[in-house]
């Protein structure tokens, strides 16, 4: 529970920092993250030096004979006891939440967190040089054995902040070593030296001048020896953490940036992680860490067991939660392991192949399209001559006066003959595409046009055709009379659906990108199941139909470079809306 708390805690602090710093980017969160973990390192080890000294403190206090409780001893054991304090008091500031906590005061709010570190860390570096000048006051002065405590200081100012602070706690640990050195050789530490903290006895003798110089430059020296040797070594670490933080923001930015979607599972098959790319693929808007592999792609645990091997490369189908849209995904697996080499779980990366499968079937459907095509070709040429040397026989029998049953079986030869004759035009006009002959045409006029054509049909009388057309003209180039023949073929359908009596709908729409055009009829509708072969050659839903109009339909809207689609309700109609391109 401990490790998912801090977890937690260091997951907060990267959010508030970011959002803190936005524009600066991951990098600067990571190094702020960084100074935040040093110094509460240093808060550790500085609780161990305060724990030292309370030990010490009480074997002086308590087991050296002969020694009575006195101004040194209080002045000690209430400095330690601030330390304690203030040590608390700086780890409560430190918490990921406090650093970005509403102030009380007028609705402000604390310090950014960059501002908030600072603080925390300069105002550890003037408690940790305080403190150390109470010990050594305490302890012999400038002949004390706890002159290190500066030093510390020093290191301290190092660890938690920049140069500039390291430099400015050397001169004050400097200055106020000089200050004691004075006060020392002045006398006025003898009143707080009697007893001596460290050993119980009085102090022997005053130091010397001489001696009080030397330890001053001893001790100064080394104050500043550590302080160059801290600025090179802080430089180097931030110039490491710098590095560090840019390669992670570089990892981070690779992975997000992916176009193909990336899981992490752990060995039971859980996520550990997702980039954004597998939020949308999948149609997830909500965390989806912890979720099981199978909760979010079925299927995917029976494959991860070969993660690497034959089969890592595989093909899955997924129900998008948002949209309900079936899709399928490629994936592929792969270990994840350590720089050790052991294994954590799975790397799972995809990507939507629908799209990809859909054109696979469409050229297959092309090819076996082209086969048909060839062999209908081949078969109306044959037919299409001793039809016409039939329908020429038939008319000149006709014409030498038969009896009346023999010339009503003449004339259902030749009528037979002449639709026999239009299903091998249309096989001709299927097989053999004509050259698109576009031109610029304004679709309400060809659209008019067409209507009166279509009610001029005696076959039309009992069908209401009624036009949807735009108020602006719409140009656009194609091939008028292709289009035509798309127009006829798709409402002569809707007329025989409706029992040649109902209403025909014609509409007209354009954009910008494209332009639609609709046919609308209220006749019987075609089942679910034969929605998807209407296009197809020689395949028909209504009785005496050829399934050539439909097919021949479809090749001329997608050699003008658009599509057609089918909406169909049994019982309640049909709608084929073709959206053609402007581009």
């Amino acid at each position: 529970m401990a490790n998912r708390t801090e977890t937690s805690d260091v997951i907060a602090l990267s959010a508030e920092l970011r959002a803190d710093l936005s524009g600066v980017g991951n990098r600067r969160a990571g190094e702020l993250e960084g100074r935040r973990k040093r110094i509460s390192y240093f808060m550790l080890f500085r609780l161990g030096l305060f724990a030292a000294f309370t030990l010490l403190a009480a074997y002086t206090t308590w087991l050296v004979e002969d020694h009575d409780l006195g101004l040194r001893d209080w002045i000690a054991w209430s400095t330690i006891a601030a330390g304690y304090v203030l040590t608390l008091v700086f780890a409560w500031q430190l918490r990921p939440r406090a650093l970005q906590r509403p102030s009380a005061g007028r609705g402000g709010s604390s310090p950014r967190p960059l501002a908030s570190l600072q603080r925390i860390a300069w105002a550890q570096t003037g408690s940790d040089i305080a403190f150390a000048l109470v010990a050594v006051a305490l302890t012999g002065g400038v002949d004390s054995d706890f002159v290190f405590l500066f030093l510390i200081a020093v290191l301290g100012a190092a660890t938690m902040g920049d140069r500039r602070q390291i430099w400015t706690a050397a001169a004050l640990a400097g200055a106020v070593y000089v200050g004691l050195s004075l006060a020392d050789l002045l006398g006025l530490l003898d009143s707080l030296l009697e007893g001596g903290l460290d050993s119980g006895r009085p102090r022997a003798s005053p130091l010397s001048p001489t001696s009080v110089w030397l330890a001053l430059l001893r001790t100064t020296g080394a104050i500043a020896l550590v302080a160059i040797l801290s600025a090179h070594l802080n430089n180097q670490l931030l110039s490491s953490v710098s590095q560090l933080g840019g390669l992670r923001a570089l990892n981070e930015n690779i992975v997000r940036s992916l176009s193909s979607g990336l899981l992490t599972v752990d060995r039971d098959g859980y996520v550990l992680f997702a980039n954004p790319t597998a939020f949308e693929l999948l149609g997830r808007t909500g965390k989806i860490d912890g979720c099981h592999g199978d909760e979010l792609i079925p299927g995917l645990r029976r494959h991860l067991d070969d993660s690497g091997g034959l089969r890592n490369r595989f093909e899955l189908s997924v129900q998008r939660p948002d949209d309900n849209r079936q899709i399928s995904l490629g994936l592929s697996c792969s270990a994840l392991l350590d720089e050790d080499g052991a294994f954590l779980g799975h790397i799972v990366n995809f990507r939507d192949v629908t799209e990809l499968r859909e054109m696979e079937r469409v050229v297959r459907r092309n090819e076996r399209l082209t086969a048909l095509g060839t062999l209908a070709a081949s078969v109306a040429h044959e037919v299409r001559n001793p039809l016409a040397a039939i329908s020429g026989c038939a008319e000149l029998l006709e014409s030498t006066g038969l009896s009346d049953e023999d010339q009503r079986l003449m004339r259902v030869i030749r009528r037979e003959s002449a639709r026999l004759a239009d299903i091998v035009s249309e096989l001709l006009d299927y097989t053999r595409p004509r050259t698109l002959q576009r031109s610029k045409v304004e679709l309400g006029r060809a659209l008019n046009e067409f209507a009166d054509s279509f009610r001029a049909d005696p076959g039309h009388e009992a069908i209401s055709l009624v036009l949807g057309l735009p108020a602006e003209p719409v140009e656009f180039d194609l091939d008028l009379d292709q289009l035509t023949q798309v127009l006829w073929n798709l409402a002569r359908n809707g007329a025989q659906a409706m029992d040649g009596r109902g209403r025909l709908e014609l509409g007209l729409q354009a954009t910008d990108e494209h332009v639609r055009l609709s046919v609308r009829d209220f006749g019987r509708g075609i089942p679910g199941e034969d929605i998807d072969r209407v296009f197809e050659p020689f395949f028909s839903t209504t009785a005496g139909g050829t399934g050539i109009g439909l097919a021949l339909v479809q090749r001329i809207i997608e050699e003008h470079g658009g599509e057609i689609t089918v909406f169909s309700s049994p019982g309640e109609g049909t709608r084929f809306v073709i959206e053609l391109p402007r581009a």
